[in-house]
């Protein structure tokens, strides 16, 4: 699932389905939160600072998280894809400001959804929590883990041979320098990586 085929409802159907079988009555009850939005190339869904209360799908496009430090550099968090979640996850959990920033890098559609009502049609229906906890389990705590031992144990080249697999269509998509900065090297380091592959 890697492109908006049909319309982004039914996508983002498709997409819970991928963890637990959700069926259509728990999911209309989903459908009056989803707000189609339409995103700019460069257009910030969440600002540094912002306490953040929605959650987007990406069904055309790309999300990047992003930190920015006093001297300017930027620190590239996550990137969301076509038919991922993405959000300050912390800073609607705990309703605290977002240390960093949610861009679009790309014109493109998500489906915007308010997290705390999003939340309580899940705990209303046992099929969306089943869904709710397999995708907290694939994609936030798996993922994590396998991150955190990719930074401690890989070397650059591995880390970016994990990016390839994980994200096969992107460095087509967006500038080099932002995949350097997610893999934590230089944009030079990164140049020598792919000229040696």
């Amino acid at each position: 699932m890697d492109s908006l085929d049909n319309d982004p409802i039914d996508f983002f159907y498709a997409y819970l389905n991928r963890f637990a079988k959700v069926s259509r009555s728990s999911f209309g009850k989903m459908i009056p939160f989803l707000k189609e939005r339409q995103v700019s190339k460069n257009e910030t869904l969440v600002h540094h600072g912002q306490i953040a209360r929605n959650i987007f799908f990406v069904c055309k496009g790309i999300l990047v998280s992003k930190w920015i430090d006093e001297d300017a550099n930027v620190y590239i968090k996550n990137f969301f894809i076509e038919g991922h979640l993405a959000g300050s996850t912390v800073s609607v959990l705990t309703h605290s400001p977002s240390g960093f920033v949610i861009e679009s890098l790309e014109k493109g559609i998500v489906l915007e959804m308010d997290y705390h009502n999003y939340k309580k049609l899940i705990y209303d229906h046992e099929d969306l929590k089943n869904y709710y906890i397999r995708n907290i389990e694939e994609n936030w705590i798996i993922e994590n883990e396998r991150r955190q031992i990719s930074f401690a144990a890989q070397n650059a080249t591995d880390r970016y041979l994990y990016f390839l697999k994980k994200y096969p269509k992107l460095p087509q998509r967006i500038p080099q320098w932002l995949i350097a900065s997610y893999l934590g090297i230089t944009p030079t380091q990164l140049s020598r990586i792919r000229k040696e592959l």
